[in-house]
């Protein structure tokens, strides 16, 4: 097997499409921001974190990440039973610490704790499930996206993971240098020094590599009939999802 096609069979080993992907998880973003049943917000979260899980979402990534969209949430909750409106102040009261918590109020706050939180894992989750390079290279290939636009686009995608890497290792060199928590604010002096150099990397890169509207690529990216019957399934619950919320609204 050439090495070619080696690389090709390593694009080619998602679960479905990171193009696909992209879509599902924005159509997701919209229902649970938009829905306020927490039945069918549960099964749908629970539906995208299945293809996640399939593109490759690491289950330790994922215990992380839950900890994380249940610390935002909580965080939400208690302000908004802290600093609720009249409106909700009915029903039944608490008191806690000196502070007085009413029944309607935490009702409220519960429904908005579990909307954010489906809302805060999906949109997490997403980002360590797809593959934004391949998403703008299929755009690229196959929709139009001028190289112009899409190259810089994946030189800023890319960077992202550079930036945390380069962090990481100014902080650690900090800490075995002995530098006080003041001096490692300074850490920021380096790391913007890296961010130039970076830029420049690029834009050199950009130049070799040969940037033009006529640009060639080994690989197409292509999509798969799997992908669109996976897809196709999944407009198919989605679709029926937001029936019923209609009907029960």
């Amino acid at each position: 097997m050439s090495f070619l096609d080696t690389q090709k069979n390593k694009h080619d080993r998602e679960f479905i499409h990171s193009w696909y992907l992209f879509i599902i998880s924005f159509l997701s973003l919209l229902f649970l921001l938009i829905s306020s049943n927490n039945i069918s917000n549960l099964f749908l979260t629970i539906l995208t974190l299945f293809f996640y899980f399939n593109n490759k979402l690491a289950p330790k990534t994922f215990s992380k990440l839950i900890t994380y969209a249940a610390f935002f949430s909580f965080s939400f909750f208690f302000l908004s039973m802290l600093y609720t409106s009249e409106s909700y102040k009915t029903g039944i009261t608490y008191s806690f610490l000196n502070l007085t918590f009413y029944e309607g109020a935490i009702v409220n706050a519960s429904k908005n704790f579990s909307r954010l939180f489906f809302l805060t894992l999906v949109s997490m989750s997403s980002t360590h499930a797809i593959n934004y390079t391949k998403v703008v290279l299929y755009l690229i290939i196959h929709w139009g996206l001028k190289v112009f636009w899409g190259y810089p686009l994946l030189i800023a995608l890319n960077s992202i993971l550079l930036f945390k890497e380069e962090f990481d290792r100014i902080r650690i060199s900090a800490k075995f240098r002995g530098l006080g928590w003041w001096d490692r604010l300074f850490i920021l002096f380096p790391l913007l020094v890296f961010a130039i150099r970076h830029s420049q990397r690029g834009s050199l890169s950009l130049v070799t590599r040969g940037l033009s509207p006529t640009k060639s690529f080994y690989f197409t990216y292509a999509l798969r009939a799997r992908d669109r019957i996976i897809l196709g399934l999944y407009l198919l619950v989605y679709l029926c999802l937001v029936a019923i919320g209609f009907y029960f609204r």
